[in-house]
């Protein structure tokens, strides 16, 4: 499923117009127009997209079509709570972080850790 009709489902099953979605996310309701519109392969921008996903408490994978699931896992998720309060050395030992298969470096986990915080300031 693409992005236009993961967009309208979710709208949809919160009840929503696309008028009420539109003041919601402070969008105008054309651009909710041309999102929903299956032959305009037009995204959303990139900060736009994360409110959206956020909105409707999805990934932005799963509002693109990459995965089925919704949310993130509770792993995944403790993983992003704890990059914020353990070391690299704490990561690494608390889950077994692998890259190709082979337990990840300290560069590694802290590029890791710094990808999370760009993702967080781009909200």
């Amino acid at each position: 499923m693409n992005f236009s009709k993961r967009l309208r489902e979710l709208r949809e099953d919160r009840g929503l117009s696309q008028e009420e979605l539109a003041k919601l996310l402070d969008i105008p309701r054309s651009s909710l127009t041309h999102y929903e519109d299956e032959d305009d392969e037009r995204l959303p921008r990139k900060n736009r997209l994360y409110e959206i996903a956020d909105f409707f408490n999805v990934t932005v994978d799963y509002l693109l079509g990459r995965t089925e699931e919704k949310n993130l896992t509770e792993t995944e998720q403790l993983f992003v709570e704890d990059s914020n309060t353990l070391t690299v050395d704490e990561l690494q030992e608390k889950y077994k972080l692998l890259v190709d298969g082979k337990p990840a470096t300290k560069e590694e986990i802290e590029g890791v850790k710094a990808f999370i915080r760009s993702l967080r300031g781009m909200k």
